[in-house]
């Protein structure tokens, strides 16, 4: 069940397990490498527009993935 958190937590604030928490909720995890066949098929760069810029997402020579704007 994804749940929705509205509002500021600060770390200081939180326990160990909270914090987890607190992160999990900011954030999606997607397994990379299905992704990244999804995403680049035979390329190594996309383009991601977001918010009226563009980012580029490259597979390095060490096949790391880099993000750039």
């Amino acid at each position: 069940m994804n749940k929705q958190f509205h509002g500021t937590i600060k770390s200081a604030d939180l326990d160990i397990p909270q914090k987890q928490s607190a992160i999990a909720l900011s954030r999606s995890c997607l397994n990379s490498t299905k992704l990244s066949t999804e995403l680049f098929g035979t390329a190594r760069e996309v383009v991601i527009a977001h918010e009226g810029e563009e980012y580029r997402l490259c597979i390095t020579r060490n096949e790391k993935l880099i993000l750039i704007k």
